[in-house]
Order: C-alpha cells, then structure tokens, then sequence
C-alpha cells in the first residue's frame, strides 16, 4: 500500500461510518450563520399591555468552533483579554496548534510563508506591523486548520485571522503602559484608548507609542576543510550590534447604523517608525590563509525612518434577500535609509568603504466584497472578490571602493508591482440535524511585473484553482462528540524578492557570505490536502480533539546555494520537486470545575503537536521542509479569583537535523520556555500584570554545513539569551 494514501483512506473509512445511518433521517432545516431572510418581517399588530419582557440565553449559545461545519478554532475578545497579554503574539501562544518563535508564528511547525496571517481576513500590506495590535482592539482570533473559499488559499499550513473590533457598545476610555527587561533589551510601550457611540454612530479611537533599546552579540566560527578531513581555514567571529528604535500609531474608526441595519464603516491606520543601528565584528584567524584582501574588521552604522498609513471604506447592506459586505482600501508607506560600513585588513592599510542610501515607495490598494444569501432549503450561499495592486519605487545610491582609490558610484532603481484578483463561491448547509456539508471553490490570480536598472524586465503569471470540500458530523443525543473532515488544494506564492533577478552582493563573497538573486521563473507551490478531526465537548469550556492531517506539495521551492559561472557563490530560489507533509494534533482544554463541581478556578491546557515532512528531491534521512518543528509540546495553568489571577506555561520544540540539499544540512535546536505572570487587580479599573518569559535563559545555537568534493565548511553559532521581566498596568477611567 503507498503510505501517502494511508490517511485518506483512514478519512474516507471513518466519514462512512459516521454518516451511515443519514440516509434514513428527515433533512432538518438550519439556523445557517450570516444568512438573511428574503422577506423584510410584517409589522405586528399593536399589544394592549406589555408588562414584561423577559430574554434568557440559552446554554447550547452557538460556538463556532463547535458549531461552524469549516474546521477553525475562534478565541473570544473576552477570552483574548482574560489573562492580561499585552499584545497579540503572547495571546497566540495559547492557542492550540499554533506555535510562536519570537514575532515568527507557525503552524504544524511551518512558517515561512506557509501559515497566512491576515488582519480582518486580508493580507497586510508592506509597513504594517502586528506588534502595535493591543488585545483590546481585537474583537476575535480565527485559527483555521482547513482553508475556506472565503479567504486566500495560499494557506498550506493554515491560517490565522485577527478580527478588529468595528462596533462599540459602551464608553471605553483606558491607558496601558507596559515595559520589559532582559539581558538583551529594553523597551517601553503605552497604548490608550477612547470610544463612545452618540446614538446611531459610534466611535473608536487607538494611539499606541512605543521605545526599543537592543543589543545582539553573537559569536561564531567557520571551518573548512579538506576532503580527507584536513582543517585548511578555521576564524572566530565575535559580533556586537545594537539596535534603538521608537514608532508611534494612531488608528481611528466610525461606525454609523443605517436604516434596515445596514452599516458603514470608516478605519484608518497611520504609522511613523525611527530606528538606528550600530555593529562591528571582529574575526580572529586561528588557522589557514584567507582570499585576500581579507577584511577582519568589521564596523557599520545605519538609520531608518518609515511611515505607513492607510484608509478603509466598508458598507454592509440587505440588497435582493442577502447581505452584502463590501470594502474598499488604500495605503500608502515610505521608507528611507542610509548606511556606512568599514571593512579593514589586519595591518589596517586596505580599507574598504561603503556608503548607501535607499528610497522606498510603496502603494497599495484594494476591494473586496462578499455577499450572503439563504436559497432554496436552508442552503447558506456565498460569493465574492477580492482584487489589489500593490507596487513599489526603489532606489538605492551607492558609493564604494577601497580608500585612497577612486570610488565606484552606483545608481540603481527597482519596481516591482503585484497584481491580484480572486473570485468565489461557496454554499453550507446541514443536510440533517447532525450533519452539515460545506462546499467551495475560489480562483486566485497573481501577475508580478519587475523592472529595474541593469536587468531585464520580467514577468511572472500564475492562477491557481481551488476546490475545497468540508463537511461535520455531530453524533446523536448531545453526547458534544463530532467528526470533521476536510478536502482543500491550498499554494504558496513566491513573494517579490523570490521572483526579482536583482542580485545582492556581498563585501566579501565567500560559502558562508554568499550573493542573493531572485528567479523570474518560479511556479507557486501546490498542495492537496486532507484533515481528519475528532473533537468531544465533554463539559462546558472543555475539549478533547486529535487531528491529523496530509499535504502532498507540488513544485516544492527551495534555496539553493551553488557558484555561478565566475566562480561567485550565490543563493538562489528554485522549483524542485515534490514534498509530503503530515502532522497529528492532539489537545485537551478542560476548567477544574468540570471534573470537580466544588474545585478552584484553575483552567488546564495541553497540546501536542507533532510533524513529519519529506523533500523527495533531497536525500534523507531529515530531509524536512522549511526547518520545520518536527515536536512540540505546551502545558499550561491558569487560576483566577476576584482580585487576582495567575499563569504559567511549560513549552518544548524537538530540535534535530535538517538535510535542506544533497549538499547543505543544519541542526534545528530544541528549546523549552517557561512563562509565567501574576495579574493583580488594585481597585476597580486598575490591574497591574507582572510577568516573566525565557524564565529558562536559554541561549539561541545554530550549526549548518556545507559538503561537497572539494571540502566541507561549517558554521557554528551562538547567541546570549535571558530572562525577560515585564510589568503591565491597565487603567480604565
């Protein structure tokens, strides 16, 4: 049997239990989310005496993740802001299958472009920075394991959706101001809020300032050797950089309730960035003579300024029986930069200079719309656009050469500009009280156009199909078990740089220091895949699920490091065959309280997630994708009382070998994290949130190598790490 059918067959076997006995069952009609009723209701006759009114909420109130038939797990603004995080990548460290290094987020231990973030289910264009999102803007977070045709399918791992709040209901006016310590940096970060509605219109108004001071250093060493084993060249490299950052935002929203209950919504975003750097590194020989002239002194500087801003149109109306959403946008973001770094010999007589300034200009707009209808019998029918330029005038001024030599002055533009449409379809509804069927199809275009001096311009034109399939069913007599199973075709697009044929060079090109070039020719990666779930609902607020999951990936892209026909080494993207990836989810999410009536108010969380993959191009073993995390494991505990609540979390990241090319292999370090924080409540509106991450003080190691028949070369590095301290005060007025 080929194991790569193993877990569609599993799917097909399972489904055809669970939905035996549907034939025999009466069609049920549905409450189908976001549909709209055809016929406006009739005007009730006047009622003599009305003397009360009594509403109650129901206990079986709808949850999408338990309700929805397309499989997503959906974080509450009550349940984001519950324990007191400070910003949007701390809440999603509790979210199960997700997985977060730093400000890099994953899923199935895939990043990289595989896991799609989206902010109000688009993309973010180029100058928007998800650090400045407080927890409080957020009204929800969507985890979707299985892509819909709704949003973008270029989701191969899935995707994550933040929700901002739109519609306010009752007057907010609050100030957060939060700072952190460690070894390594310091920063400081305030972020208040105003929002009040006056009638019909509403209103939301966000500032957020922040201040980062940083340092990195980093030692490392390089060896190559023979083919018999022979250390020819062997360096130590300690290097120190420094970082010193402050940005600024601001993000205000309207919101107006038209007749009918439509809606029209006004947001805008605008955000001003300074930054500054400084390094050196200093390389000390220890074995083995270098190509000369051999730069062991290393020092730069640098500057950055950006502003981002842009404005968001929306109008939610009843038109012909359905509901359309329909939304408008258009940013634009500016970047300047500049750059001076000195290289110098040992003896200090050659000296090399380098000085730069870059321009960017970015723009970007679009529409996007969807509209929603209840046809025939229940069926909850939905189609939409999505269509967007986004384009981009660089330039970069350089001046270099060795001092006392006359300089080469280099003048070079860039322009690249990306074109997307899309349209869709899609129809849920339950075939019976227990089972609901989701059926969807989008066609995404992407054309990408490059021009700039000394090259060729170029085109790239892709247009994928999607089709996805999704269906639920919920075992009989409320027992809260169900089964989910989902058929999606997802891809990953090269982004811009993977598709430029503009070449960075290097000061010193060397295997460890080697040129970048994009390729024009690069084919989005294609992947069918297959998600099988099982989840029991064993309790209120508790869940049991195991998920498994397979995507079979066509035109797999991968970096290659070679030497072009100078003799220059240089990394360069390709298609290169076919990849399988698999991974099995496991969680349990329970309160004390649904195994003792009478117990604390802890809430336990645990999840395992664990990941295969193969490059078939690349010999194994540990022929992974994407330096993917082939384990990981988080338990976690929180406890809340009336004046204070606690937490702490327990991760670890499996490490390993990677084989990334016949040639290339790394070691993917194993990690584990602590975290825990105290959230303490002084008076009414007042809390102060204490918390500690890396509590461990793990320091960051790398090691890669490369092997071929003339040698091999190795790098190993290593980076500091430390506690991290925070503390976070929250005032409501």
């Amino acid at each position: 049997m080929n194991l790569r059918l193993t877990p569609i067959a599993l799917a097909a076997a399972l489904l055809g239990t669970a939905t035996a006995g549907l034939a025999q069952q009466p069609a049920a009609k549905p409450a189908v989310k976001d549909a709209v009723q055809a016929a406006p209701a009739k005007a009730a006759a006047p009622e003599p005496a009305i003397t009360k009114v009594e509403v109650k909420g129901s206990a079986d109130a709808y949850d999408a993740r338990r309700d929805d038939t397309a499989s997503k797990t959906v974080m509450s603004h009550e349940e984001i802001i519950k324990y007191g995080d400070t910003n949007v990548f701390d809440v999603l460290k509790r979210a199960p299958g997700v997985t977060v290094i730093g400000n890099a987020i994953r899923m199935r231990g895939l990043g990289n472009g595989y896991t799609q973030i989206m902010v109000n289910g688009e993309r973010p264009p180029p100058g928007f920075t998800m650090d400045t999102l407080a927890p409080d803007q957020i009204e929800r977070i969507e985890v979707v394991r299985a892509a819909t045709a709704e949003h973008s399918m270029q989701a191969i791992a899935g995707s994550i959706n933040i929700i901002l709040k739109k519609v306010v209901s009752k007057p907010q006016r609050d100030l957060r101001i939060n700072t952190a310590r460690s070894g390594q940096q310091r920063n400081v970060f305030v972020n208040g809020t105003l929002a009040d509605r006056d009638g019909r219109l509403s209103w939301y108004l966000n500032g957020v300032a922040s201040r980062f001071l940083g340092k990195n250093p980093n030692q490392s060493t390089e060896q190559f050797t023979a083919p018999s084993g022979q250390v020819l060249q062997l360096r130590d490299k300690a290097t120190r950089q420094s970082n010193d950052s402050a940005s600024i935002g601001i993000s205000p929203r309207l919101n107006w309730k038209l007749e009918n209950d439509d809606q029209f919504n006004l947001s805008s975003y605008i955000q001003s960035q300074r930054s500054g750097y400084g390094s050196g590194t200093l390389t000390s020989n220890r074995a083995g003579s270098f190509p000369q002239p051999d730069y062991v002194d290393r020092q730069g500087t640098g500057s950055n300024r950006s502003t981002y801003g842009n404005v968001d149109v929306n109008w939610v109306a009843k038109i012909a029986g359905g509901k359309l959403d329909a939304k408008a946008n258009i940013g634009r973001a500016s970047a300047d930069g500049d750059s001076r770094s000195t290289s110098y010999t040992a003896d200090r007589r050659t000296v090399l200079l380098r000085e730069g300034a870059t321009s960017s200009q970015f723009t970007h707009s679009g529409t996007t719309g969807k509209y929603t209808r209840t046809v025939f019998d229940g069926h909850a029918l939905s189609t939409g656009w999505e269509v967007s330029r986004q384009g981009s005038e660089d330039s970069n001024r350089r001046v270099e050469g060795i001092i006392g030599l006359a300089p080469d002055r280099i003048e070079e533009e860039f322009n690249p500009v990306v074109t997307k449409a899309a349209v869709y379809a899609q129809d849920e509804w339950n075939v019976s009280k227990d089972w609901s069927v989701y059926l969807g199809a989008r066609w995404e275009s992407i054309e990408t156009d490059s021009s700039g001096t000394g090259l060729k311009a170029t085109q790239s034109r892709n247009s994928v199909l999607s089709p996805v399939a999704q269906t639920l069913y919920k075992f009989p007599d409320k027992s809260g078990r169900q089964l989910r199973l989902a058929l999606t075709r997802t891809f990953k697009a090269p982004n811009t740089g993977q598709l430029s044929a503009r070449r960075y060079e290097s000061d010193l090109n060397t295997r460890f220091n080697p040129d970048y070039s994009g390729n024009p020719d690069l084919k989005p990666e294609l992947a069918t895949g297959v998600d099988l779930t099982y989840e029991h609902f064993f309790a209120p607020g508790a869940v049991f699920s195991v998920g498994t999951s397979q995507r079979r990936i066509s035109d797999y892209i991968r970096s290659k490091l070679t030497q072009d026909g100078r003799g220059y080494w240089l990394v360069q993207p390709l298609n290169d065959g076919s990849a399988t990836v698999r991974s099995l989810d496991v969680e349990l999410k329970f309160p004390l309280k649904a195994i003792l009536k009478d117990g604390p108010g802890f809430d336990f969380r645990a999840s395992v997630n664990r990941n295969w993959s193969r490059v078939d191009s690349v010999p194994g073993p540990d022929n992974r994708l994407d330096q993917q995390i082939p384990l990981s494991v988080v338990l976690g505990s929180d406890y809340r009382e009336d004046k204070y609540s606690a937490g702490a979390s327990l991760s670890y990241r499996q490490g390993g070998p990677v084989r990334v090319s016949e040639q290339q292999s790394s070691q993917l370090q194993a990690r584990r994290e602590l975290e825990a924080y105290l959230l303490y409540k002084l008076r009414p509106g007042y809390q102060l949130r204490l918390a500690v991450s890396n509590a461990l003080g793990e320091d960051s190691i790398g090691d890669s190598q490369y092997l071929d028949s003339n040698g091999g070369s190795r790098t190993w590095t290593r980076t500091p790490g430390s506690a991290r301290f925070q503390a976070n005060l929250e005032m409501k007025f």
